[in-house]
């Protein structure tokens, strides 16, 4: 009977532990990564429910010790029981590991939620690496924390030198440097084997 007892008050203990742990941690499903236009929209026109307003904001963001983007916003909105952030007239520089500058982007929305690290920016979207004169314009990006990936679904133009490509969505990295086009690709590219390499 002392052993019944033992195994029985072990597995009870075992239960208690596992059950308020099974819904605590990180979840195997990666963050859900869709927006909800009209909760964005609304926080852009009232934004009464803000916890802090904040005017010219000038935020520095690092990543292992190393400065990884410099954001200046008009005016950014902070609903922290939402984990929502908008931003008005962004312009963000990006930095690779050694600091260097590799791109700007210059958007007139942004919406950011801190905790997986989601950010969309729409309208009047640019985004330069001017070491190789490369252009990219459309209305809407994401950034995809958990690839390092820039997304779009959205009408996209790229312009590289006297090259200029159309496309509804792409994907690419931060620097421009690596760009994959997926419907609808069509343009002009003067020198195809330059393409090539």
């Amino acid at each position: 009977m002392n052993l019944k007892f033992t195994l029985y008050i072990g597995t009870l203990s075992l239960l208690m532990i596992i059950i308020p742990l099974s819904g605590c941690g990180d979840s195997s499903e990666p963050p859900s990564s869709t927006v909800n236009n009209d909760m964005i929209d609304s926080l852009l026109t009232d934004p009464s429910g803000a916890d802090q307003v904040t005017t010219q904001a000038h935020i520095y963001l690092y990543k292992a010790g190393h400065k990884t983007t410099d954001l200046l916003a008009d005016t950014m909105r902070k609903f922290t029981k939402l984990d929502s952030t908008i931003a008005i007239n962004l312009d963000i520089d990006f930095f690779d590991s050694t600091g260097a500058k590799i791109s700007n982007l210059i958007a007139e929305t942004g919406y950011i939620r801190e905790r997986d690290q989601f950010l969309t920016v729409t309208g009047g979207v640019v985004v330069t690496k001017k070491e190789e004169s490369v252009v990219l314009l459309t209305e809407y990006l994401e950034w995809d924390a958990a690839n390092e990936k820039v997304l779009t679904d959205s009408f996209v133009t790229v312009i590289r030198e006297a090259d200029t490509l159309y496309s509804y969505g792409l994907e690419t990295d931060p620097g421009l440097d690596s760009i994959s086009f997926k419907n609808r690709v069509s343009g002009r590219i003067s020198n195809i084997e330059k393409v090539k390499e």
